[in-house]
């Protein structure tokens, strides 16, 4: 799991599950409406995978691996918007496939002997293929649709719906909600306005 994964999340919500809080603080590693980007930099990567429990391995980092992390992080965000209603998005699909051609993925065991999709490299590439990993067993166990992104444009945080409809469409009902119903209502005004 994520070291940094436990961080306070938007209207108190807890954060994912299990290894799925990994992928959330990955997607989560930009503030898209205030920054920073934690990505911004090959250093930063680094020490964001040294938090998380993934060091960078004996060969670092170079900017085309932080490219890469950057393509997926977004790649994984857009998806995210589908779960919440967005448009389907074939160039996301493109970019995790090609991503994943460079990850390769392993049988292996976790602590309690439960078979696993592991990393079959170290560094950047093992932190992507643990990623890629992780939602493809969390497709397969009905948790990956959880992972949404805020339905509010100008958010985009990746926060885990925990309601059993899967209704929740905000990451903050208190900020990001509230934000959302202001702006229709704002905008029913103004088309009451013009129609008279």
């Amino acid at each position: 799991m994520a070291g940094d994964a436990g961080t306070r999340q938007p209207g108190d919500r807890e954060v994912a599950p299990g290894p799925l809080a990994l992928v959330q603080a990955f997607v989560n590693s930009v503030n898209v409406e205030f920054g920073p980007d934690e990505f911004a930099a090959v250093g930063g990567l680094a020490r964001w995978m040294e938090r998380t429990g993934y060091p960078p391995g004996p060969s670092g980092i170079i900017e085309a691996d932080r490219r890469r992390a950057v393509e997926l992080r977004e790649a994984l965000r857009a998806l995210m918007r589908e779960h919440n209603g967005g448009e389907y998005d074939p160039r996301a699909r493109a970019t995790v496939a090609r991503v994943a051609e460079r990850c390769p993925l392993v049988l292996g065991f976790d602590a309690s002997g439960r078979p696993e999709l592991q990393p079959g490299g170290e560094g950047v590439t093992g932190l992507l293929g643990r990623i890629l990993g992780i939602v493809v067993e969390a497709s397969a166990e009905g948790n990956w649709q959880r992972l949404k992104s805020c339905h509010d444009h100008r958010c985009e945080w990746v926060f885990y719906d925990r309601a059993r409809n899967r209704s929740g469409r905000w990451c903050s009902m208190a900020v990001c909600g509230v934000r959302s119903k202001m702006h229709s209502y704002r905008q029913g005004l103004k088309t009451a306005s013009v129609a008279r």
